[in-house]
C-alpha cells in the first residue's frame, strides 16, 4: 500500500505540474490588465476577445486595456479577480447546461417511445407522467433533481415529433431491409371509429439468421374500399420506398372479394407484377366458415340462447335483476355474455355461460318467456346446448392455438388436418353411444341417465357436415411434400421438386453434423434462415414455404391497438406513426436521432 501512497513523480507528471505553474503565473500578469490565459491565448475580459500569441507581453495587453476600455484602465486587480471568477463560473455553467438539455432531448424521445408502445394521448406525459416524476423526485431524492427533470421538453407537439421522427426511422430501416431479401405481406382493411377505411399490413422478411415479422404501414382509403384503390395503395407506398415487387413471394387476405377477386382483386393485381408470388386465405377465417353452418335443431337451439341473452343484456334493469337471483341461488357467474358474429370466440363463450346458468335462467324467465323457459327443463333441448357447447369450446381452442406470431403454414395446416380427422372419430364414437369426447354433454346425460341416443343422429349429422366442410375449406393443407423443411436430416430423402443444385445442397446439408446439433437446439423457423449464405439454393425453397403467413391475425392485432388510439376522443388523430412506433420490433436508433436534433430545454 506504501508504494501506491509514496509514488514517484514521472516526466509526464513533472511536464503537467510546469503547465499548471505556467498557467497561473501568466493569470497573475494577465489579471492585472483585465485577461486570463484560455488555451493558450490571452482573453480580455471586457470584451471577451483573444489576442495573437505574440500579445502575450505585458505591454502589449497595458496598451490594449488603455485604448480600448480606458474606463477600466484604473480597476485594481481585485476588480479583475472578480471578473476572471465570474467568467469561469459562466462558462462552466454553458456546459452544464449542454449537458442536461442533451440528457433531457434523449429522455423525451425515450417518454415518447413509451408513450406509443402504450398506446396513450401525447398529452399524457405533460399533464400527468412529469408531474408525478417531479414529485416523486422531490420526496425520494431531492427538489435539485426535480429540477433537473422539469426540462424535459414533454409537450404534446413534442411528443408527436419525437414520434415522427422515431416511425420515419423504423420505416427507413425496414425498407433497407425489403430492398435486399424476399419478403411475404398480409393485408386486411377495416373501419375505424371515425367511419374511415384504414387498410393494414404486415410484413414478414429474413434478417439476420432469423424471421422477422414488422408493421409495414397504416393508409386511410379515401373512396372506396375497391379492389383497385386498395392495389394502388400498396403499390404506391412499394414504388415510393423503392421495394421491388418481385422480392414480395406472397401475400395472405382475408378472403374478401375485394381481396381475392379473379381481374380486378388485390391478388389478381399483385400477381400481374409478380406471377410466382403465393396467394392465401387466412385459415382463421376459413375455420370460421366452416362452422358457421348448422343443422336446423342445433340453429334453432342457438337462436334461443341469443335471444334469451338479448331479452336479459340489453336491458339494465334486467341484468341487474338476473345478477341478484344467480348471486341468491349460489351461481358460480351472475352475469351473461353477448354473442356477435365478429368475435368469432363468443360463440362457444355464449353457450357454455348459458349452460352453466340454465337452471337460474329457468326461473328468471319463467313469466316473461314460459314457452322458452319450458326448453330449459327439456331434457333434449339441454343435451342439444351441452354438445354446442362443447364443440365450439373446441372450436375456440383451434382457433386459438393458431394464433400468435411467427406461425408458419406448416403447423397451421398440421393442427386443421388433426380437427378434421378428429371430427370423423367423434361420429364414429357417438353412433356407438360414447361421448366422453364431449364432457359437459356426457355429465349432464350420466347425472339425468339419459342414454345418448336422444342427440345420437342430430350430432352425426353435425358432425359429418362439419369434416365436410373443412375438406372442402382446407383442400390446399397437404404439406408432406415439405417434411424435409419440418426436419432435412430425417425427411431429406422425400423431397420433390427440387432442382438439382438445390437436391446436392439437401444431401449436403444433411449430412452435416454441426448443423445437425444446431438444429437440434432450436427450430426449422429459425434454422433455415441462418444458413441462406451457405446453402442459398435450397434454404430459398424453404424460404417459399416458411415466409407466406398462414393467418391475418397480426392485421387484427393491429386494428385493436388502432381502436385503443383512435377513440372518440381523438376521432382526427392520424395513427400511422404511433401504430408503427407501438407495433415495429425494429428499434429506432435514439443515438442516430439525437445527434440530428439540436438539443433544448424545455421551457
Amino acid at each position: 500500500m506504501d508504494r501506491f501512497l509514496k509514488r514517484p513523480v514521472t516526466a509526464t507528471n513533472e511536464v503537467n505540474e510546469k503547465q499548471k505553474t505556467k498557467v497561473r503565473k501568466y493569470d497573475e500578469e494577465y489579471l492585472q490588465y483585465g485577461f486570463i490565459e484560455v488555451e493558450g491565448k490571452p482573453k480580455c475580459l471586457i470584451c471577451l476577445r483573444c489576442l495573437a500569441n505574440e500579445a502575450m507581453k505585458p505591454a502589449k495587453l497595458k496598451r490594449h486595456l488603455e485604448t480600448k476600455h480606458p474606463d477600466y484602465a484604473k480597476k485594481d486587480r481585485a476588480f479583475f479577480e472578480r471578473k476572471g471568477e465570474d467568467y469561469r463560473q459562466q462558462q462552466q455553467r454553458m456546459v452544464n447546461v449542454t449537458s442536461v438539455s442533451a440528457k433531457a432531448q434523449r429522455a423525451s424521445y425515450l417518454v415518447a417511445q413509451r408513450i406509443a408502445k402504450a398506446r396513450k394521448p401525447h398529452t399524457i406525459a405533460e399533464e400527468l407522467l412529469l408531474p408525478a416524476a417531479v414529485d416523486l423526485c422531490e420526496v425520494m431524492v431531492g427538489k435539485d433533481a426535480a429540477a433537473k427533470l422539469r426540462s424535459v421538453p414533454l409537450s404534446n407537439d413534442t411528443i408527436r415529433r419525437r414520434i415522427e421522427d422515431m416511425s420515419a426511422d423504423i420505416k427507413s430501416q425496414l425498407l433497407e431491409r425489403l430492398r435486399g431479401s424476399k419478403f411475404a405481406v398480409q393485408l386486411d382493411e377495416s373501419t375505424d371509429v371515425s367511419g374511415s377505411a384504414q387498410l393494414i399490413a404486415l410484413v414478414r422478411y429474413p434478417w439476420e439468421g432469423r424471421i422477422q415479422e414488422d408493421f409495414l404501414f397504416c393508409q386511410e382509403l379515401t373512396g372506396r374500399a375497391t379492389g383497385e384503390e386498395i392495389f394502388n395503395v400498396i403499390d404506391m407506398f412499394m414504388e415510393t420506398g423503392n421495394v421491388s415487387w418481385e422480392n414480395c413471394i406472397a401475400i395472405c387476405t382475408d378472403g374478401a372479394a375485394a381481396m381475392t377477386g379473379r381481374k380486378s382483386g388485390v391478388v389478381a393485381r399483385a400477381k400481374e407484377r409478380n406471377p410466382m408470388m403465393i396467394a392465401t386465405h387466412c385459415m382463421l377465417h376459413r375455420q370460421a366458415l366452416a362452422s358457421k353452418s348448422l343443422s336446423p335443431e342445433l340453429h334453432s337451439v342457438l337462436s334461443t340462447v341469443v335471444s334469451v341473452v338479448n331479452h336479459i343484456k340489453c336491458k339494465p334493469l334486467q341484468s341487474r335483476l338476473f345478477g341478484q337471483l344467480c348471486r341468491e341461488m349460489g351461481a358460480g357467474q351472475d352475469t351473461l355474455l353477448f354473442h356477435s358474429e365478429v368475435r368469432w370466440l363468443s360463440r362457444g363463450k355464449v353457450l357454455q355461460r348459458v349452460y352453466e346458468l340454465r337452471s337460474e335462467l329457468c326461473e328468471f324467465i319463467q313469466n316473461d318467456k314460459p314457452t322458452t323457459a319450458a326448453l330449459f327443463s327439456d331434457p333434449e333441448w339441454i343435451a342439444q346446448l351441452a354438445y354446442l357447447a362443447d364443440v365450439f369450446n373446441s372450436l375456440n381452442d383451434l382457433s386459438l392455438s393458431v394464433q400468435g406470431r411467427y406461425a408458419s403454414i406448416l403447423e397451421v395446416s398440421d393442427k386443421m388436418k388433426s380437427f378434421r380427422a378428429k371430427t370423423a372419430i367423434w361420429r364414429r364414437r357417438v353412433q356407438n353411444g360414447i361421448t366422453d369426447m364431449f364432457p359437459q354433454l356426457t355429465e349432464f346425460l350420466d347425472t339425468n341417465q339419459i342414454p345418448a341416443e336422444i342427440v345420437k343422429n342430430t350430432i352425426g349429422l353435425h358432425l359429418a357436415s362439419l369434416g365436410d366442410y373443412f375438406n372442402d375449406y382446407f383442400t390446399d393443407v397437404d404439406t408432406d411434400a415439405w417434411d424435409w423443411v419440418r426436419d432435412p436430416f430425417v425427411a431429406h430423402t422425400s423431397a420433390r421438386g427440387l432442382s438439382g443444385k438445390a437436391e446436392e445442397e439437401l444431401l449436403d446439408l444433411a449430412y452435416d453434423g454441426t448443423l445437425r446439433i444446431r438444429f437440434g437446439q432450436g427450430g426449422y423457423v429459425d434454422f433455415w434462415p441462418s444458413v441462406e449464405q451457405e446453402y442459398p439454393e435450397i434454404a430459398a425453397v424453404a424460404m417459399r414455404v416458411l415466409l407466406p403467413f398462414p393467418t391475418t391475425y397480426l392485421c387484427e392485432s393491429s386494428f385493436s391497438a388502432l381502436t385503443s388510439m383512435k377513440t372518440k376522443y381523438r376521432a382526427r388523430m392520424e395513427v400511422e406513426n404511433d401504430l408503427r412506433v407501438c407495433l415495429s420490433s425494429t428499434s429506432p436508433r435514439m443515438e442516430k436521432l439525437c445527434s440530428e436534433r439540436r438539443a433544448h430545454i424545455s421551457h
